[in-house]
């Protein structure tokens, strides 16, 4: 019985103790907008120095696909959209916690080029006269090509550059594109031109009527709902924002979408 007994409480205190080490790291898992990869690299190093019983996971990609991946059930604890539509919608069907949504970033459009551009050239004309290739995000699917359709449509060039547009899948692989070559003109985010050492000019572009406003939230179904509010306090606090703005991106913390 003694033996018993004793068997009984190693059991238990192994079993306690793979329970304490499953439980040391809570992974918090984040859906990011493909334009936020370099600065949230830079947070997750910070955070979790800050908080290092959280491990941050991160799954980066177009907003609308990381929205579509959580209307069919992904596991995800922490949306970052680039897409205030997208975000709108998850709230709308109730997929994100009340109250938890808010803006902590703005970006903006830049046509940039891997070679010179003639910046003293006005901007629809140096877009619709040049031979090059311009990448683009996809219109219909990418947040930065619905703001860049936008934007050319006001310019009245949308038009004429058909058959000189390459499709993009997200914010990230219109850079790739200028970046190796495949393109000589892009249309992309500002964070992204400035994250890069490959290319020649940068040059704004008007969006319209639409900002382009970052909203983050928590998942209604989520688990970890302190982590997740940690993360997001860590976001919008004064030194989240510097690093938003060290990376290219302009601080829009604390206004609700």
């Amino acid at each position: 019985m003694r033996k018993l007994i004793v068997f009984c409480s190693a059991v238990l205190l192994l079993s306690s103790c793979d329970k304490t080490s499953a439980d040391s790291s809570d992974e918090l898992f984040i859906s990011s907008a493909s334009s936020l990869t370099d600065v949230m690299q830079q947070v997750e190093t910070e955070f979790e120095r800050k908080h290092p019983e959280v491990d941050l996971v991160f799954n980066f990609g177009s907003s609308s696909k990381l929205r579509n991946q959580i209307q069919q059930g992904a596991p995800v604890d922490v949306f970052l959209s680039a897409s205030a539509q997208d975000m709108k919608i998850l709230e709308e069907e109730g997929a994100m916690k009340d109250g938890s949504v808010q803006s902590f970033a703005a970006n903006r459009l830049v046509l940039a080029s891997s070679g010179p551009i003639d910046e003293g050239v006005e901007l629809s004309s140096q877009i619709k006269n040049s031979e090059d290739i311009i990448a683009i995000g996809e219109p219909e699917s990418v947040p930065l090509g619905f703001y860049t359709k936008q934007s050319l449509e006001q310019l009245g060039i949308w038009e004429s550059l058909d058959g000189r547009m390459i499709y993009a899948k997200d914010a990230r692989q219109v850079l790739s594109y200028l970046e190796s070559g495949n393109a000589g003109m892009g249309i992309l985010y500002a964070s992204d031109a400035i994250g890069s050492d490959r290319l020649d000019t940068v040059i704004d572009i008007p969006v319209g009527n639409e900002q382009i406003v970052y909203p983050a939230g928590i998942l209604a179904e989520t688990k970890k709902s302190k982590a997740a509010e940690a993360f997001l306090t860590f976001l919008t606090s004064e030194h989240g924002r510097q690093l938003l703005e060290d990376f290219g991106f302009a601080s829009n913390e604390g206004e609700d979408d």
